[in-house]
């Protein structure tokens, strides 16, 4: 049986993809040099593999451009797309990871590292990572939530010339601003990864009309094997995204995959992962990040292998994500 490229990802289509972010997420940070590399020989790898992890790192990272896709693509086809959609959803964002800071600062504690006020209230907006390594992103979202107004109506207006313009404009700036500099740096990240979103709405607004081909299963399984190969190298290429269309023919090759039979448990499960990918997202950072990580390093009951520490992580964040999934869930239904 023959995939036809579909017309739109579903909701549940989305969250697998989330599923899957989540999962290449924890991979990244697993293998990133100085999070665990340097606390002895139980994760150094011997110099036979060192490629494959460092591939299997960056190809990891592609994480953030899955959440920035699905992010553009929900906005687009969303009811409200107005500003007050954006500010609720930035409130709800900051609210969630604030709480969580706290946590994180509670745990930097006990781990000997005294809260600065400065280095708080960069950590408060992802423009510092030392109690969040992925927190970044929280300052990306604030930035995206407000010019995808803009960017749909673009694209509303003049189609595929938004999507070129941007890619041109956004990669010259990125390629421009490279610098040390805090601010400057944070600028250039959003405009880098800029394309991702206006793709992400492009496909939402527009779809592929011009992909007419139907797909095999064996078709969809090189389509992948090239495309996660790919991944495992440079994602800027002077200064363009590789992930302006990487992300998108990763996301509509699972999808087309999701369908075929034996296929569905799998989805099922990535979309239940999915459903908790802004709690993981933030949880799981606590095992990784500079004020944090050393309370469980430096524990004797800390496994010694990779792949145990990604299993603890893993289930750790998932038992503590869904918990407080339940919880927002009880206090919003109080209050409602």
């Amino acid at each position: 049986m023959r995939q036809q490229l579909p017309a739109t990802l579903t909701r549940d289509d989305s969250q697998a993809l989330k599923g899957l972010a989540v999962i290449l997420m924890i991979v990244h940070h697993l293998l990133i040099n100085g999070f665990y590399d340097d606390l002895g020989s139980h994760v150094l790898i011997d110099e036979y593999a060192l490629t494959f992890k460092v591939r299997l790192r960056v190809l990891g990272k592609i994480c953030i451009g899955i959440f920035m896709f699905v992010t553009a693509y929900g906005y687009s086809l969303s009811k409200h797309r107005d500003w007050g959609y954006s500010f609720s959803h930035i409130r709800d964002l900051l609210a969630r990871y604030w709480v969580l800071l706290l946590a994180f600062i509670g745990i930097g504690v006990l781990a000997g590292n005294l809260p600065q006020l400065r280095m708080v209230l960069l950590n408060m907006f992802g423009l510092a990572s030392t109690y969040s390594c992925a927190n970044w992103y929280v300052y990306f979202y604030i930035y995206a939530m407000l010019i995808l107004p803009a960017i749909v109506r673009l694209i509303d207006l003049y189609r595929f010339k938004t999507l070129v313009l941007s890619v041109i404009i956004c990669g010259i700036a990125s390629l421009l601003l490279r610098s040390d500099n805090l601010w400057i740096g944070a600028v250039r990240q959003c405009l880098f990864y800029t394309p991702v979103l206006v793709i992400g709405c492009y496909v939402a607004r527009c779809g592929l009309p011009f992909i007419k081909h139907q797909f095999s299963k064996l078709e969809l399984l090189l389509m992948l094997a090239v495309l996660l190969i790919a991944g495992c190298y440079s994602r800027d290429i002077y200064g363009f995204c590789t992930y302006t269309v990487l992300v998108p023919a990763l996301a509509f090759t699972l999808t087309m995959l999701f369908r075929y039979q034996g296929s569905q448990t799998i989805k099922t499960a990535l979309a239940h992962l999915g459903e908790l990918s802004l709690y993981m997202w933030f949880i799981h950072t606590v095992f990784f990040s500079f004020m944090t990580r050393s309370l469980f390093q430096q524990s004797c009951l800390w496994p010694d292998s990779i792949v145990l520490i990604f299993l603890l992580v893993f289930f750790s964040s998932l038992a503590l994500s869904f918990l407080l999934s339940r919880v927002e869930r009880a206090i919003v239904k109080k209050k409602g």
